[in-house]
This record gives C-alpha cells, structure tokens and sequence, in this order.
C-alpha cells in the first residue's frame, strides 16, 4: 500500500456519516483502554495523519509519531504544534529502550508483513510500567465482510485479524466495538451506537473494532 498516495485523501473517510460514527467509538475504546496521564510520553506508531496523536496532545501527554509515509508526517504537523514527528519503521525504531509510558498502534499491524517484530520493538521501548494498546480491524464482522464483497483497494494488501489469532501475541486484556454495517442509514447508527456496549458483552469476538492491551 502506498501511503504516500493515499495521504491527500485520508482524512476524508471522518467526513463521512459513518466515519464520523466509527471514530467515536473507536476514540472511546481506545482511550478507555490507554488510560492517558497528562505528561506521560506517548508514541503513535504507524500514527497517520495524526488523528490519535493530535488527541492525546489535547491531553497535555508529551506526542511522538511515527510512520513510514513522509506525506502522512506533514499533515500531521498541521494537526497539532506539540507533536514530534519521525519518518521511521516500527520495525527498528530509534529509540532508547525503556522510552515510553504509553504505546499506540491503530490500523497497524494489518498492513505489516512481520507484526510479531514490530510488537517486539513496541516491548522494548516501553517502560516497565508503561502501556501498549492496539486498535485493530476484526476479520470476523460485517464490516469486514462489506470491504471484501466491495474489494476495497485501501485494504487490498490488508490483513484483518480474529481475537484467537492476536492472543498469539501475549494479549493481557481485549474488547470490541462497531457492530453497525457500513451502509446503515443514520436512525439505525444511532441505534446501534446506544446499545453498542450490549452488543460487545453478547457478541465481543464480532466487532469490527478490536483494542488490545499486550503484556510488557
């Protein structure tokens, strides 16, 4: 996937009704599971545009962003003065070990050929104490589903990962959110979304939104 391409229209899925929809709960989740402190050091890995890092910035947490597209870096900068920016692989990153309080990686792992290294690099630059959280797409949900029958070229060199195969990685704790089909209409987003926590204690290994806590 070349990231550089597709930077100029990233951000365009939030401005959609059902991008404004999954990025909240997504944000929710991912925030509840990452438990920001303001100065905390945080690394975004694999950050994009910075959606997620420009957030936690917002926190008052020290933001660095990592990502392989140099294009994706700039518009980040637009996002927020207060974050750091650096063109880096997840795979060898340069940074000390024991660096960070907290590590996030979102949509990441789907898009690399070897995730068991980069998660290997996320452990060693972490703190003892610190935090790692992943936010990653369910290949067991209907979201998924609509983006095969489409064959959506965003995810065409994609790989989408089940709750059994990501404990492989040493998962301390997990949940799902987004149970809603793409193409719902708004009455029925809001719908789901009121009963989206019910729907992850019923159905937990369905959601299209998986966020994990990996062991140090």
């Amino acid at each position: 996937m070349n990231f550089d391409k597709l930077a100029g229209s990233y951000d365009s899925w939030y401005g959609t009704e059902f991008g404004r929809y999954a990025d909240d709960l997504e944000k929710r989740l991912i925030i509840q599971f990452a438990r920001p402190k303001k100065g905390e050091k945080v690394l975004d890995v694999g950050c994009g545009t910075g959606t997620y890092g420009s957030e936690f910035s917002k926190m008052g947490l020290e933001v660095t962003c990592l990502d392989m597209s140099k294009r994706m870096l700039n518009i980040a900068k637009t996002k927020s003065k207060n974050i750091d920016t650096i063109l880096g692989n997840v795979e060898d990153m340069p940074f000390e070990d024991n660096t960070f309080d907290l590590i996030v990686g979102i949509t990441l792992i789907e898009f690399l050929p070897k995730p068991e290294k980069a998660i290997r690099e996320m452990r060693r630059v972490l703190k003892d104490d610190g935090r790692i959280i992943l936010g990653v797409l369910n290949r067991f949900s209907l979201f998924a589903l609509h983006e095969r029958i489409r064959r959506n070229e965003t995810y065409a060199d994609a790989k989408f990962y089940s709750i059994f195969e990501l404990k492989n990685f040493k998962v301390k704790r997990w949940d799902s959110t987004l149970f809603a089909f793409k193409v719902m209409p708004r009455f029925l987003l809001n719908c789901f979304e009121r009963s989206d926590r019910i729907l992850s204690k019923i159905f937990k290994p369905f959601g299209a939104f998986l966020v994990l806590e990996m062991k140090k």
